[in-house]
């Protein structure tokens, strides 16, 4: 089941006033902080799946590449499985049946508390990395 990764930390919009202050070019920093956020999910969701390898197809159709929209501060990428090609038992394995027990490692790789807090942590970083880059250069 693809989902979407957005922006989110504390003090996002003033760590973007900074970046504005600085000139930065701010879709590259936001793609950046995205791609990390697919590969930190990604590569979660993988370690997850491997239990679930009856055919291959569901751990097939992770998306492994990440692909993402950017326009300006708005950025998101997906991440998860693609349902028309083999990731439908995805949301089964994810949310459960009533015969089935969800698999709660699988679920945490997407929405677990760690994984957000990772997330959101080396998004907070990357943004970080730009203003003390743009700092060192920053003639007053």
């Amino acid at each position: 089941m693809a989902s979407k990764m957005k922006l989110e930390f504390d003090g996002f919009d003033e760590v973007l006033n900074k970046l504005y202050t600085l000139e930065a070019d701010v879709p590259k920093v936001v793609e950046k902080a995205l791609i990390k956020t697919h590969e930190i999910v990604t590569n979660k969701a993988k370690a997850a799946i491997m239990p679930h390898k009856q055919t291959g197809d569901t751990e097939k159709s992770l998306l492994t590449e990440p692909k993402t929209h950017v326009f300006n501060t708005y950025g998101m990428v997906y991440v998860g499985f693609d349902i028309s090609n083999g990731g439908l038992p995805s949301i089964f394995l994810m949310f459960g049946t009533p015969k089935i027990k969800k698999d709660q490692k699988l679920w945490d790789a997407f929405w677990g508390k760690q994984t957000k807090d990772e997330v959101s942590k080396a998004q907070e970083e990357i943004f970080w990395e730009e203003i003390r880059r743009l700092e060192r250069w920053k003639i007053y």
